[in-house]
């Protein structure tokens, strides 16, 4: 690990880090953005956020309770409303990386042989004449685990970051190939969980001040890649505040940054999970609906 050093240094490594991880992507047409409609299927693809993973107050954990099955409820509320049947399908699986959605292994059970990838492609091929909306989360698990003891590794987080754009250039351009002309794909860029180093300390305010750099670096990464290859990107960043030190707002008996207040009630961070939980995710899935 390398230990935190000026915010000047950071900067300029991840701006570094982006041009470097734009340079793998593969550019694909854009295509308008469709109108609004009211899908009969949804496919939610991702790790364990479009799994629904969280910690419980009391000890252990479970999964199927997160944005995905909000958004799916929604969904499925308005198709029925419009008379139409509507199905849900989530193929997320939990610590999986950009890496093993591509490849397989993703080391949490799931409902599927192989890659993540793999399964996405035969579904949008059996549905390639339906209305379909998918929704996509990636990435986070390849930086996760960059930050450690109040120290970032920025090799560690660059390497990720790189990986990340890559990887997901490929993944979209497969999901795009398998596509029919009635499915909507929607990306998703991240929250900064590092924040809450804030409530640790001096030493822990300078990781949650440096780390959201590296969150802008890593989510302008997922944005673009998104852009270029025709797909809207759901903006979890800024509907979590991740930017905005200012206004300071009560916590705990003290005053603390706005995105500080939304990792530690939108998340289960005050016990050490970075999962969101049930308000965490319900915002999360209005950011897709915004482009739905």
């Amino acid at each position: 690990m390398r230990s935190l050093k000026s915010g000047r240094r950071h900067r300029a490594a991840c701006a570094v880090l982006l041009g470097g991880a734009l340079l793998g992507v593969s550019a694909a047409p854009a295509s308008a953005a469709a109108p609004s409609r009211t899908p009969h299927y949804y496919l939610a693809l991702g790790d364990s956020l479009a799994a629904g993973y969280q910690t419980l107050p009391g000890g252990g954990s479970e999964v199927g309770h997160g944005y995905a099955q909000d958004l799916a409820r929604t969904l499925g509320e308005r198709a029925e409303h419009s008379g139409h049947p509507f199905s849900f399908t989530d193929l997320g699986c939990p610590g999986e990386t950009t890496g093993s959605m591509i490849n397989g292994g993703c080391p949490y059970p799931h409902p599927y042989a192989g890659a993540q990838v793999d399964a996405a492609v035969a579904y949008l091929k059996d549905h390639h004449r339906d209305d379909v909306t998918v929704t996509l989360d990636i990435g986070a698990n390849n930086v996760d685990g960059c930050a450690t003891g109040g120290n970032l590794d920025i090799v560690c987080a660059g390497k990720g970051i790189v990986t990340a754009g890559k990887d997901l250039g490929t993944i979209l351009t497969r999901l795009r190939a398998a596509a029919g002309p009635h499915t909507k794909i929607v990306g998703m860029n991240l929250y900064d969980p590092f924040l809450a180093a804030w409530m640790t300390g001096d030493k822990g305010k300078v990781l949650a001040g440096l780390s959201v750099p590296l969150a802008d670096t890593l989510n302008t990464t997922l944005d673009v890649v998104d852009a270029v290859h025709g797909v809207p990107t759901a903006d979890v960043a800024k509907a979590f505040s991740t930017n905005s030190f200012l206004p300071l707002v009560p916590l705990a008996g003290q005053q603390v940054p706005l995105n500080v207040d939304r990792i530690m009630t939108w998340t289960n961070m005050a016990r050490g999970d970075i999962h969101a939980n049930d308000t965490g995710y319900q915002v999360m899935a209005d950011a897709f609906l915004a482009k739905i």
